[in-house]
């Protein structure tokens, strides 16, 4: 598919992606705790950095290592489930986002609230999941509502090919789809946000992946 509607990038290994944003509700049966600012068990959680997500020893050095920190939220999931969440890289957000489309967004050119929660319908706060139309994969919330944390660094350019797992090393990390805060253009399937692992503001969140065969 063309990532970032530019670069030619295949991905040879089936996956699995989340229907919904991770909820509150899901959170704190992993976690115990709910650090969102718009309160709501159907919420997507928010306020949660890559760090909390991943941790900061082992969770810091993908692409170089799959590990995760015990304590973190994907270090409590997998030691509960025996699955290897995590999530996406920015490939993977991309394909599913754009369910086989080359358009601005998964639904058309056009913005349309129908199909996402962003600044001018949002009431300054996230929605519950599910509640906008999905893609033509069955997937919601892909564009607006919170950012959705990816695996890569935050490099400049895209990396194309087989499997990209972009740049081995930087200082910020991706996130799509933007959010219940933004105009449009920044939730369009191909816009990319990169921050400090350690950034957990009301508009982050995330959606989990796995492969088909953990």
């Amino acid at each position: 598919f063309k990532f970032g509607g530019s670069v030619d990038a295949t991905l040879t290994r089936p996956f699995f992606i989340g229907i919904f944003e991770v909820t509150q509700k899901q959170y704190q049966l992993v976690t115990d705790s709910n650090p969102s600012k718009s309160l709501g068990d159907k919420r997507p959680v928010d306020s949660v950095s890559y760090d909390m997500i991943r941790g900061t020893s082992s969770g810091a050095k993908w692409p170089l290592l799959n590990s995760v920190d015990p304590w973190s939220f994907l270090g409590k999931l997998r030691a509960r489930t025996g699955l290897d969440f995590d999530l996406p890289t920015e490939a993977q957000w991309e394909y599913a986002c754009r369910a086989g489309t080359t358009t601005t967004f998964s639904y058309g050119n056009s913005a349309n609230g129908g199909y996402m929660w962003y600044r001018d319908n949002s009431s300054s706060q996230t929605h519950e999941v599910g509640t906008k139309k999905a893609n033509a994969w069955g997937l919601h919330d892909m564009h607006g509502n919170v950012w959705e944390w990816c695996l890569d660094w935050g490099a400049g350019s895209l990396s194309g090919g087989m499997n990209p797992k972009g740049s081995p090393s930087g200082t910020e990390r991706m996130r799509r789809g933007g959010s219940w805060v933004h105009a449009p253009a920044v939730c369009t399937a191909s816009f990319r946000g990169a921050v400090i692992s350690s950034r957990a503001a009301a508009n982050d969140g995330f959606r989990l992946a796995a492969p088909t065969n953990p």
